[in-house]
């Protein structure tokens, strides 16, 4: 059986993010990217309350089915969603990840810090931060029925950031953790990146990268080879 990578999107995304990523995978891992309620193929279902009640939520959903070998992928928002899962699955006797990659995300206790709050933003001011943060096409942007469409998941997703306050629920992981920064990212500086240290409780390694807080389609898409040389699933025993 092939080991798992389970990927967590950033805010207002869904598992479609990690398409590009299906086919260098083919035969190596297994990708396995989320769907959180609210979009895509949980388009209909009700927004969670809290970024905890997300993660005990998926926690629920996980734990039976989840495979002895695996590693998760985390990125913005979808970071400190994956470390708050994996505390609520440590809690619940599952077997933990083999690595953790965090990308795009300040530690837990200060998901944005030095922002104002953006979900309460205007929305002539919304969208020019979206467009600051990049990841949403202008042409979305400048469509209001989109907008229509996606605004209340964005602001609903940067609530849950915005408010979210960690609290003790199972052991924090012990694998290793790459954490990984963006050079131009203006919401996560390689200082404030440093903080996960004090949620983690194995080997925590920082690493620079190229780009702003969402990276381009050709490095997003690239980024899979280095996640899985730092893994190195290979050659982990079967």
């Amino acid at each position: 059986m092939l080991p798992e990578l389970i990927c967590l999107p950033p805010a207002g995304a869904g598992p479609g993010l990690f398409r590009a990523w299906r086919t260098p995978a083919a035969g190596r891992v297994r990708l396995r990217p989320l769907a959180l309620p609210g979009r895509e193929a949980r388009f209909g279902e009700p927004l969670p309350e809290s970024l905890g009640a997300l993660a005990e939520q998926l926690a629920g959903e996980l734990a039976p089915a989840l495979p002895p070998r695996y590693a998760l992928f985390g990125y913005s928002m979808g970071a400190v969603l994956g470390y708050e899962l994996i505390r609520r699955l440590l809690a619940r006797g599952c077997p933990g990840p083999e690595a953790l990659f965090l990308l795009g995300s300040n530690p837990p206790d200060r998901m944005l810090e030095g922002e104002s709050p953006i979900h309460l933003l205007d929305g002539p001011a919304f969208r020019a931060e979206l467009g600051r943060i990049g990841g949403t096409p202008p042409e979305i942007l400048a469509n209001a029925e989109a907008m229509a469409l996606f605004e209340s998941i964005l602001r609903h997703d940067f609530r849950l950031c915005e408010t979210h306050v960690p609290r003790p629920v199972g052991p924090a992981p012990a694998c290793p953790a790459h954490v990984l920064v963006s050079a131009q990212d203006h919401l996560v500086s390689a200082e404030g990146a440093e903080g996960w240290r004090a949620f983690l409780a194995g080997e925590v390694t920082l690493h620079r990268l190229e780009g702003g807080h969402m990276l381009s389609e050709p490095a997003f898409a690239a980024l899979l080879e280095r996640v899985l040389a730092l893994w190195e699933p290979a050659r982990l025993p079967a």
